[in-house]
This record gives C-alpha cells, structure tokens and sequence, in this order.
C-alpha cells in the first residue's frame, strides 16, 4: 500500500515539475478568493467605522446646538420640552430617549423629558452617566450599552452656566443604533453576495484556465512528434542523397561515353534532370526543418552584392537561351549591405530561376537601385504573371500558381517561403508585383550597411 501510495506521489511530483504552471493556478485559486474576501471585509469593517464616525459627529453638533439653547432656557422648563419634542420629531429612527436633569437635594431631576410622565421625578437610574458628564462640560460622553440586543449610545453632556462655567444640569440621550445598523447589515449582505458571484466567477475562470495545463500537455506531444516528424524527414532527406549522388555519378559516366546513342543520350540526361530536382527537394526540405527549428546558421557580412547578382545571372546563361529568352543584368553603382553572401546568392538563384520557368518568351531582367536608404534588387520577367488573388497566399508553405499555363511545371511550392524567411533573418524584405499576362516583379530590399 505504501509503495502504491509513494509510486502515485511520485508520478504527481513529476507532473508538476513538468508543468510548473499548476502550481501557479493552484495559487490563484486559492489566493484571489481568499484576497477577495479579506479585502472585502476590511471594506466594510472601514465603512462602518465610518459610519459610526459620521453619526458621533451629527450627534455632537447636535448637542452642541441643544446646550447653548439650553443655557440660556433652564428656568424655562416649557422651552426645553418644546425643543426636545422637535428634535425628536426630526431624528425619529434614531432618539429613543432624551431628557434635561438638574441636580437638586442630591438627586438628579429631571426637568424635560420626551417621556412626560418622568418630569419631576428623580432619575436614579442614570446616576452613572451624570456623574460622568459633570466632570467635563466641554465635551459629550458616549457610552455604547446593548439594549434587548439592540445597540444605543448613551450619550451625556453637561449644560454650563455662560458666565461662571458652573454645571447647570446634563443632558441625556439614547440613540438608538437599528436605522444604522440595518443599513450596515444590507450592505453587508449585498457586498457579501456580490463578494460570492465575483470570487464564484474568478474561481471558474481559474479553473478554466487550469484546463490549460492539458493542452499544455498535448501541445508538448504535439511537439514532440513535430520534431520526430522533423527528425525523420531529416534523415531520410541524407540518406537519399547518397545513394542519389551515386546514381547521378553514374548518369554523367554514361553522358560521357562514346558508344550511346543519340536517343539512349537524351534518356541519360532526362535522369539527371530528375536527379537535380530531386536533389533541389530534398535540399528544400532540410532547409525548412533547419528554419523552423531555428538552426540555419547565417554568416553576415557587409558586402557588395554586385559580383553575386553578375554572377548568378551569368549561371543562367545557358538555361535562358535553350528556353530561348534573353535574361540581362543591369550593372549600378550600389552601396554595401549586411547580408550573408551563400544565402544572397540561394536567394537569388530560387527567384531568378522561378522567373525563366514561368517565362515562356521574352525575357528576365536583373538590376539592383538605391532608395531612402535600402537597396532594392529587382527581377523583372516577362512571363505569365500572377493573379491578384494568387499573389495574396505566394509566399506561403506547399503553394503553387495553378493554372494551365503551370500544369507542366515542376516544383515544391517551398522556394518562395524559404526565400522569405532568409530573407526576414538578413533584416530585408521581399515583395512582388505583377499583372496576369503581362509579367512579374520580385524585389528584395536591404538597409544599406552602416
């Protein structure tokens, strides 16, 4: 059982070390809510202490108000009834009791009262209070007291003479805290319960994204048999060119022999044709596993790009003119650029040689000009051209231009997205321009070397 448990624990240990996200997500769902909640209630906790600020305050003010019409009212005991009726009628919900005591004989008498029945009569149960008030007159006492479970404040204040300071009597009130605390106990609900749907839909939304972690898993599978798929095409890709560099081998002992015919030559050629297409494809093939695992290297170099465009047109010579076209390369002055020299020339030789296949008469032309501190190299045909919408989806991986005018032509359709992406790693860019019919233009541009 123990090695059951231990096995189990294990494989979980390894899960997570594998996916260190889930230890992120395990805390956000469990922090956010617990954040949520904690702040939550200091919100509220801070709204009530607030609160019970704000009413000590207007029940201060009152008092204030209330004593100096009291000062000068005391020998008017129906005066003070009368005012303390209507601030009675102004806070309602909130004074329960309120009185005017004077202190005669010992006792404390109580003069005005919102309870008629109690004027004359010695309050005795309030002594506390009142003894409290007298020892200072220039502030209110508030003394907090439950009451049938219900909070009052107790509030005292004792009534000064204007000019000698003496203690003329003590006020008292019972402020009832229920308009309050209802009010507090409603927000509280609502904070709480929108408090409940924010961290429930937090929590979901966390969960969901927990759910990340099984594609997480999945992408890594994916990738996985990505780079096995990579891996193997890699292999075969060298391991077909041995034997094809064999036969090719054998195809050119065979062209140069004296004892072929001219029909058994042609086949001869005809087979390496397809050897060196064959070749190009599998070079493609490597190139875009090398470029999507980031491991084409790049030799970058500030040269001067005017021998290789020379160079590589000079290539197609012969090409060109069994096709019978004419393929020119117009010589400028240019500056230098930062580019990798093989890599240019790679280039180069995947558009120019695009160009002559999709040319059937006419001509390629290749000349290279300097604008705004780039430096463009254009390859400019004659040929079919490309349609609007064909242009939209060139550069992409596997496409091909397809129509009747291509039906014949061979290819891969990885070229064009292998010229892109060396060329987006040199910092250039390459663009095309063309009209169906007409022909097509291919520019690549470069930031002048500095």
């Amino acid at each position: 059982m123990f090695k059951y448990l231990a096995g189990h624990f294990s494989k979980g240990l390894l899960f997570v070390k594998n996916n260190p996200q889930i230890i992120y997500t395990i805390f956000l769902v469990v922090f956010i809510p617990i954040a949520f909640i904690a702040s939550g209630q200091k919100f509220l906790s801070v709204a009530e202490e607030n609160q019970e600020r704000l009413e000590k305050e207007r029940v201060g003010v009152m008092q204030d108000i209330f004593i100096e019409l009291a000062a000068l009212k005391m020998d008017d005991h129906a005066s003070l009834q009368s005012i303390i009726e209507r601030l009675k009628d102004q806070n309602k919900e909130s004074i329960s009791e309120f009185k005017v005591v004077v202190f005669e004989g010992g006792q404390q008498k109580v003069i005005a009262s919102l309870d008629k029945g109690e004027i004359g009569t010695a309050d005795e149960k309030n002594m506390f209070f009142y003894r409290e008030a007298g020892a200072r007159t220039d502030v209110s006492k508030i003394f907090p007291v439950s009451l049938y479970g219900e909070r009052h404040w107790n509030v005292v204040r004792a009534i000064p003479d204007v000019e000698t300071g003496a203690v003329l009597g003590v006020v008292f009130i019972d402020i009832s805290m229920r308009a309050i605390d209802e009010v507090a106990a409603q927000n509280i609900k609502s904070a709480y319960i929108f408090l409940f749907f924010v961290v429930l839909a937090i929590s979901f939304l966390l969960l969901r994204q927990a759910k990340i972690i099984d594609y997480t898993v999945l992408y890594r599978k994916l990738k996985e048999v990505d780079q096995m798929k990579d891996d193997f095409i890699s292999m075969a890709a060298h391991e077909l060119r041995t034997p094809l560099t064999v036969v090719k081998g054998h195809a050119e002992m065979l062209a140069k022999s004296s004892n072929l015919k001219e029909e058994d030559r042609e086949d001869v050629s005809r087979i390496t044709v397809s050897i060196n297409q064959l070749n190009t494809f599998i070079g493609d093939m490597l190139d875009v596993i090398r470029l999507g695992q980031g491991k084409m290297s790049f030799n970058r170099q500030n040269i001067d790009i005017s021998p290789i465009l020379e160079d590589v047109v000079g290539s197609f010579a012969v090409v060109a003119r069994q096709k019978g076209l004419e393929i020119l390369y117009e010589k400028n002055d240019i500056p230098k650029v930062f580019v990798d020299a093989e890599k240019l020339r790679q280039v180069l030789v995947n558009i120019i040689g695009n160009s002559i296949k999709y040319t059937p008469q006419g001509s390629v032309k290749v000349f290279a000009e300097v604008s705004r501190e780039m430096v463009f190299i254009r390859v400019r045909d004659t040929g079919i051209g490309i349609s609007a919408e064909d242009q939209q989806k060139l550069f992409g991986k596997f496409f091909r231009v397809k129509s009747k005018e291509t039906e014949d032509i061979n290819g891969s359709g990885l070229g064009l997205w292998i010229v892109v992406q060396i060329v987006s790693n040199m910092d250039g860019k390459i663009s095309v321009e063309s009209i169906k019919g007409k022909g097509t233009d291919f520019i690549l541009s470069f930031p002048v070397a500095r």
